[in-house]
């Protein structure tokens, strides 16, 4: 059981690089143009649902146990698959600059 409690442990720290990278990614998605904005706004959303999650879980015993601790994730989740799914099904679309070198 320690050694379950310390991949636990583990886990958790590492969900916080798995959000912090969310935020960056989400204002490059929302600046590029490239995808559509909403993907962006989800994915620096999901960047602060991460955070709030780890903080939740380490500061309060019983947080897991509460109704918002599933919610709050809820805009990360949507962000990434949509993400996935829009660059599989769609992909992105190509930018049009006229530089006079056609």
């Amino acid at each position: 059981m320690m050694y379950l409690n310390q991949y636990a442990n583990g886990i958790s720290v590492v969900s916080l690089f798995w959000g912090l990278w969310l935020f960056p990614f989400g204002y490059l998605v929302f600046k590029s143009g490239i995808l559509p904005k909403t993907l962006g706004l989800l994915l620096m959303a999901g960047c602060f649902g991460y955070v709030i999650n780890l903080m939740g879980n380490t500061f309060s015993p019983h947080y897991s146990e509460l109704g918002i601790s599933g919610y709050i994730s809820i805009p990360a989740s949507l962000g990434e698959i949509g993400t996935c799914l829009w660059l599989l099904i769609v992909g992105a679309k190509e930018k049009n600059s006229f530089d006079g070198n056609a």
